[in-house]
């Protein structure tokens, strides 16, 4: 059913190209494919994933991203479905502390 949609909104998007230049941009664009060209699905599962990680994101409890997502297992919801970039480990790492004195940071 996901698949029929993205499919249809695709032709629709295609169509809606105000050139013909952008027509063929936008055909050979991975916009709205079932599989981009990094082999990533746009699917049921996909979606689980997504939702359940931007719940994370979003600093929901995770009592609540358990609950909305229905898992019996907290450990499903975080072990498998929730998932973190490289981008948000960089700024966990910087927003640490120093681990310096506070009379060494004043010399500098």
């Amino acid at each position: 059913m996901i698949r029929f949609d993205i499919e249809s909104a695709r032709t629709f998007w295609v169509a809606e190209a105000e050139s013909e230049k952008e027509e063929k941009k936008r055909l050979h664009a991975d916009f709205l494919l079932y599989q981009d060209e990094k082999g990533k699905f746009a699917d049921f599962h996909c979606l689980r994933h997504t939702f359940i990680t931007n719940l994370g994101k979003a600093k929901v409890s995770l009592k609540t991203a358990q609950s909305l997502a229905r898992h019996s297992d907290i450990k499903l919801t975080l072990g498998i479905y929730t998932h973190v970039d490289q981008e948000e480990q960089v700024q966990a790492i910087h927003s640490l502390p120093s681990l310096e004195p506070e009379d060494e940071m004043e010399k500098e």
